[in-house]
């Protein structure tokens, strides 16, 4: 199979599936920084409460410095580390209690999803959560299944249902160590037919460490330079960034591909993806176990087909607007998030919320979920360890959700 670049850009197919979408705009999801606090000074002997830290994913380095034990000759000390980042080797441990005083209280418990205490460990490869005194209380699940930590000097936080066990050690491809091919507009030969994609590597690429592979599916209106620019056509829906808004969420962290559907997205496309998957595995320095695939409208039919078919392959799928193709062969359990418009005549809710009840079947979930977050999305609980379900919904019509960027990240970061 050989690979080369074609520098012009290409049109739109011209053959629509019959879809139409609306224009909504809506706000974006915030996100807060990470802080560190400062224990109390203890009295009589008892030392303070370390101070709180928060994190969210890729964020810097952050420590809180513990309090003073007053008539005592040692210093307590409470305050945690919070580990971030993707690439998190471990997570943070609280600081140890000074003696002689009575023991620091355990975290503060949190109602929002995924925080055990005040602390929250995530990243790709965080592994044990940091041990201490009292537990803090456990948490809802956040989108992602992240678990919740204890707070500063308090114990392990209990996780909420459906919850992430940590991710797993990377798998690196073949392709580690091997100088990649540059972003660009590409053709493969798939069963003897020319099929074109766009590849964006990271800026700052290092071909020794593995990232995550995510692939962008466009709806039937769109083509992939939508997907890859956001940019789109006439009469069209622009996207708040590239790849659905989620490529400045990852900064650097992942390999993208944008797919140019021929002239729809089908299950033959199958052999497509493998041809894909086969190349980039081989010239690219891939995680073999995060491999991601994101769709709208057709494109998200395509992306839950892989669901059906290539469980054994993708870790999570987030499909937008989008329903069961049939057959869909039951397979084993995938990270699902979706999103769907209550406004959408095209492709009604009710059919997104049938695929959804499939994967919520599948991955073994129950019927409550989380309470929903500031943009309508809740997380199923009971979920099998490390694959949650995500379900959210929005006040507009046949449309990717104008907050997949930010939410769809929270929710691959951390698996």
């Amino acid at each position: 199979m050989r690979l080369f670049a074609t520098l012009a850009p290409r049109s739109i197919l011209g053959l629509v599936v019959g879809y139409t979408v609306l224009a909504l705009a809506c706000g974006e999801q915030g996100s807060s920084k990470p802080q560190s606090g400062t224990g109390g000074a203890g009295t009589g002997g008892a030392f303070g409460a370390g101070g709180a830290s928060t994190a969210q994913p890729d964020a810097a380095l952050t420590t809180g410095t513990g309090g003073t034990g007053t008539g005592n000759t040692t210093q307590g000390s409470g305050g945690t580390t919070t580990t971030t980042g993707s690439d998190a080797a471990k997570p943070s441990t609280g600081g140890a209690t000074g003696t002689g005083g009575l023991t620091a209280s355990g975290g503060a418990g949190s109602s929002q999803p995924g925080s055990g205490g005040t602390t929250a460990v995530i990243g790709t490869d965080a592994g044990p959560p940091a041990t201490g005194g009292r537990p803090g209380t456990g948490g809802l699940t956040a989108s992602g299944g992240r678990s919740g930590s204890a707070g500063a000097g308090g114990g392990s936080g209990g996780s909420g249902s459906g919850g992430s066990s940590g991710s797993s050690a990377p798998v690196p491809s073949a392709g580690c160590g091997k100088t990649p091919p540059a972003s660009n507009r590409y053709t493969i030969d798939v069963g003897g037919t020319s099929r074109e994609y766009i590849l964006k590597v990271p800026d700052g690429y290092d071909p020794n460490h593995a990232y995550r592979l995510i692939f962008g599916f466009h709806g039937a209106k769109y083509d992939d330079n939508w997907v890859a620019t956001g940019i789109a056509p006439d009469g069209g829906t622009p996207l708040s960034g590239p790849y659905f808004g989620i490529e400045s969420e990852s900064a650097g962290s992942a390999i993208f591909v944008a797919p140019q559907a021929s002239p729809t997205w089908g299950s033959s496309d199958l052999a497509f993806v493998d041809a894909m998957l086969a190349l980039f595995e081989s010239q690219l320095c891939v995680d073999k176990s995060r491999i991601f695939s994101v769709g709208f409208s057709m494109g998200a039919i395509m992306t839950i087909t892989l669901g059906c078919n290539r469980s054994d392959v993708f870790r999570g799928i987030a499909p937008m607007s989008g329903s069961l193709p049939s057959p869909c062969p039951t397979g084993q359990h995938i990270a699902y998030w979706a999103s769907h418009g209550t406004n959408d005549t095209t492709i009604p809710i009710a059919n997104g919320e049938a695929a959804r009840d499939e994967f919520v079947k599948r991955n073994h979930c129950g019927t409550q979920t989380s309470a929903a977050d500031a943009n309508n999305c809740v997380t199923y609980q009971g979920c099998d360890q490390g694959y949650p379900v995500t379900w959210c919904t929005f006040s507009g019509v046949h449309e990717p959700a104008p907050f997949a960027g930010p939410e769809i990240w929270q929710f691959i970061s951390p698996l």
